[in-house]
């Protein structure tokens, strides 16, 4: 069987970096080629060879940091398909929502660590000393900021992302960088380079929404949150608002890479029951319903994407029960399961939504992704794999990706999910000191098919990060048991990350080395994290001593290389932590 090998596709409004399928192999193990992995279990394996007994020792140590502030200043020329523009960018120090990503080109030379900033600079530093290789603005920058998303990279050297901009006088006249003239790029460049790929980057703007012509892609009202995903020659990418701003709706757009033409467009609020307007300034006028999964990744399994919705609009009509596979033209905090075509169009499947989704008073689904886990070790007689959505509510949701749930279809009408762990009990603090942002995290303790065993890990604001343990009962159903806790507790705010398991390497077997998990962490605040994944038999997630790197932006996890952890902290330092 021949080997499978990915493609990097990375956003550039926030920086979204995603891999996929390709036909020329040259991955090495130790690479992060997308966000985390294409299921968004966030679990990465032993391929970085973590060792807990290392990375909970002296030798384990800050090796480099590289700064990108007010000493430095870029200036550029930018290429458009319009004409040509300088840029040039000074500020106190340059913000980094988007994960980095380590890569290996087909030469082999030298692993790279590819950044993008919400400046729209992208720049690749040699992984092992941090010493800067190439930089480059891609575009000029929107004026709230443009790359935000993760990027993703392939074997074959290219990069895929979105890149917000603006257009001068493009639809407000006399205007230069107002919200309404802001659009999005899509760009391919050589990752070895940093220059474009012929024919890109690509317009993404006034494109009608295959399900309701109304409802008008513009990307200055709009923000690319997620890291992408990209399934053979369609790169896909969720939309939703600007901290909650304008008229907008919820959007996932496909790219064909090869006919380098938008092939999907697919409104989350459309027909006659969604809002609509075209005053752009109105609030929630065109349904919300919008994409952002505090930066989480789109899923794939091959054959269909998954992602969750946040708040938007509802039917009156829809009060009574209702089949995940029946049609819903109003996809309001809702996880959903759209196939994609032979053509790279999408159409929805199937779906989720919880029972009081009309009465959480904004609590809603869509602060947390979609997470597909490991079949091998987390399955059942009855379910062959399992998903698992969560949100600001707190509440965790057990599904089946082969039928997610629909609506009220559960006992005396509520979730008719395979398990719904509650929210933990709520401490003094904000509003949202329970509630999920961003996914959990998935440990597997086997690889056999008749074997199961593993645990899920969840970081919710202002608690505690927690352990669940998964159980098979015996008449076949799921069940996950709270079996740890840590000792720390997380920011009462919104911004804690995404739990995130590395292994150590079995050279022997060439496998995970047998309950050597790491789970890692981001707090705003407290900077890094990391714990021993088993639980004490008191319960307890003992805490892993990490090199202090500062603060930490919002919605962030570590990237891995060589036995290698980098990340970029909230005074945008390129941080490396590793054995000397």
């Amino acid at each position: 069987m021949s080997a499978i090998c990915y493609r990097a596709v990375f956003a550039v409004l926030g920086a979204v970096l995603v891999l996929v399928p390709s036909r020329v192999c040259s991955l090495a193990p130790s690479d992060s080629w997308r966000d985390a992995d294409i299921g968004q279990s966030s679990y990465l394996g032993p391929g970085h060879d973590m060792n807990p007994d290392i990375v909970d020792s002296d030798a384990f140590v800050r090796l480099w940091d590289v700064g990108f502030n007010a000493s430095e200043k870029v200036k550029t020329q930018c290429r458009f398909r319009y004409g040509v523009a300088s840029a040039s960018h000074s500020k106190p120090f340059q913000k980094f929502y988007a994960k980095p990503l380590v890569y290996t080109p087909l030469s082999g030379d030298v692993q790279l660590v590819f950044i993008v900033s919400t400046d729209n600079i992208v720049r690749t530093l040699d992984a092992n000393t941090g010493d800067l290789i190439h930089e480059r603005v891609v575009a000029e920058p929107h004026p709230q900021d443009a790359l935000y998303c993760t990027e993703v990279a392939e074997p074959t050297d290219i990069a895929y992302f979105y890149a917000k901009s603006y257009i001068p006088n493009y639809r407000l006249k006399n205007e230069t960088s107002a919200i309404f003239n802001g659009v999005y790029y899509f760009y391919a460049i050589d990752i070895t380079t940093l220059e474009d790929l012929p024919g890109f980057p690509i317009l993404v703007d006034g494109i009608p929404a295959d399900n309701d012509p109304r409802k008008i892609f513009i990307g200055g009202t709009i923000l690319q949150r997620t890291s992408l995903v990209q399934v053979g020659d369609f790169v896909y990418a969720g939309f939703g608002g600007l901290c909650d701003q304008f008229n907008y709706t919820g959007t996932i757009l496909g790219v064909d890479i090869k006919s380098q033409k938008v092939v999907s467009n697919f409104a989350t609020q459309a027909g006659p029951e969604s809002n609509f307007s075209l005053d752009w300034t109105a609030w929630h006028a065109g349904g919300a319903g919008g994409i952002w999964q505090s930066g989480m990744g789109i899923v794939s399994d091959g054959d269909n994407i998954y992602y969750v919705t946040d708040n938007g609009g509802s039917s009156p009509d829809h009060t009574r029960p209702s089949s995940g596979t029946s049609s819903l033209d109003l996809l309001s905090e809702t996880a959903v399961k759209m196939s994609i075509s032979s053509t790279g169009s999408l159409e929805l499947v199937d779906y989720f939504q919880p029972y009081n989704y009309l009465e959480d008073e904004g609590f809603d689904l869509g602060s947390a992704g979609f997470t597909i886990l490991p079949a091998s070790s987390f399955h059942t007689p009855n379910y062959p794999d399992l998903a698992v959505v969560a949100g600001k509510s707190g509440k965790i949701y057990i599904l089946s990706p082969s039928s997610l749930g629909g609506y009220g279809n559960g006992p005396n009408n509520t979730d008719a999910a395979l398990q719904v762990l509650p929210p933990l009990p709520l401490p003094d603090g904000g509003s949202f000191s329970n509630g999920f942002f961003g996914g959990v995290g998935a440990y597997p303790l086997s690889g056999d098919d008749d074997v199961t065993g593993g645990f899920i890990y969840a970081a919710a604001v202002a608690q505690k990060l927690v352990a669940y343990e998964f159980r098979v009962t015996p008449s076949g159903e799921v069940e996950f048991v709270l079996v740890g806790k840590s000792v720390e507790v997380s920011l009462d705010r919104p911004g804690i990350g995404i739990p995130t398991i590395t292994t150590a390497l079995d050279s022997e077997s060439g496998r995970a080395k047998t309950e050597s998990g790491i789970v890692w962490l981001t707090d705003p605040a407290a900077g890094l994290r990391a714990w021993h994944a088993i639980p004490s038999e008191e319960g307890i997630l003992r805490s892993i001593g990490l090199p202090p790197v500062g603060t930490t932006n919002k919605f962030q996890r570590p990237v891995f290389g060589n036995s290698r952890v980098y990340i970029i902290n909230g005074e945008g330092e390129l941080i490396c932590l590793g054995v000397k």
